[in-house]
């Protein structure tokens, strides 16, 4: 794989000139942005609802939200195919949202399960995804090794799979990541670690990102603007073919950007892109959540 800076220059660099120009870029045509921004925009449509479904019926324990994280997940799991598998380090909806799943049978779920989840059991695999999420463990940890362990056998087996496990930074010890990306490189497994955004560790006033350290591991680690849905895509491609053609795993980490002028909220970031690109109207961005909502009306609970 190409040297991570390397790439995230070449990324920038392509988008400046698209925007110059305003053609359509052929690594991400613009029927992909559309599809994306949709797919974000459903997946906070979704959350919301959730949170609202789970508090009227007083659940005694919170699924994860995805707020923030839209980016992240839909850009690395849009392509997914059949055979691949997700991990997550969290329970929730948001994985087989992604990949697929019908909204009446997320939603049923959520309201006979939402009240106490249960380890490996709250979200049971799903037939007919994309890619199919792994069972749910609690401790973050132990998920990794498993996802580590499904990527083992893929190998094995010369499948043309992958496996990608969502965690959060701080959720995983130091020296449990250091055993997992040190096998995954030596072994050279099928795997892209996804760190979804959060609050990285500092050393001497200076945050010490997980992308970083993990390339001392044998892991190419890349860290994206995590509001950067095109980037993230971009990045996710490329990493993708790596992986599929042998090249081992590779770690994406979404880090949030401070500063004058700096845009946190993905869907707000991904709206000005498309609008600056002429990849939509402003009418259309407006209406991209209603099909979802119609979806969800009709489901009876």
């Amino acid at each position: 794989m190409r040297d991570p800076l390397v790439l995230l220059m070449r990324i920038w660099m392509e988008d400046r000139l698209g925007e110059a120009e305003l053609h359509e870029n052929p690594l991400v045509p613009n029927k992909k942005l559309r599809q994306m921004y949709v797919a974000m925009a459903e997946m906070r449509l979704l959350d919301e609802h959730v949170a609202r479904l789970q508090a009227r019926r007083r659940a005694r324990r919170r699924l994860d939200s995805t707020h923030g994280q839209e980016a992240c997940r839909v850009s690395t799991a849009i392509d997914l195919g059949p055979g691949d598998l997700v991990s997550d380090s969290r329970p929730g909806v948001a994985t087989e949202f992604v990949l697929g799943a019908k909204i009446d049978s997320l939603l049923r779920r959520v309201v006979e399960l939402g009240a106490e989840p249960k380890e490996k059991t709250l979200w049971p695999i799903a037939n007919g995804l994309a890619g199919r999420p792994m069972p749910w463990v609690k401790d973050a940890g132990d998920g990794l090794k498993l996802a580590v362990g499904a990527a083992l056998s893929f190998k094995t087996l010369k499948r043309p799979n992958v496996v990608v496990a969502y965690v959060r930074e701080g959720e995983v010890a130091k020296s449990v990541w250091r055993e997992v990306l040190e096998l995954a490189a030596k072994l050279e497994l099928p795997m892209i670690f996804v760190i979804l955004p959060g609050t990285a560790r500092k050393k001497k006033g200076k945050e010490i990102r997980l992308s970083a350290r993990s390339r001392a591991y044998g892991v190419p680690g890349i860290p994206v603007d995590a509001s950067d849905a095109v980037a993230l895509y971009r990045v996710a491609q490329e990493s993708m073919g790596r992986t599929r053609g042998g090249g081992g795993p590779v770690l994406i980490e979404g880090v949030t950007l401070r500063g004058v002028g700096a845009v946190t909220d993905p869907l707000e970031q991904m709206q000005t892109f498309l609008l600056s690109r002429k990849v939509c109207t402003k009418a259309w961005l407006a209406k991209a959540g209603d099909s979802l909502r119609r979806r969800i009306e009709a489901v009876k609970l």
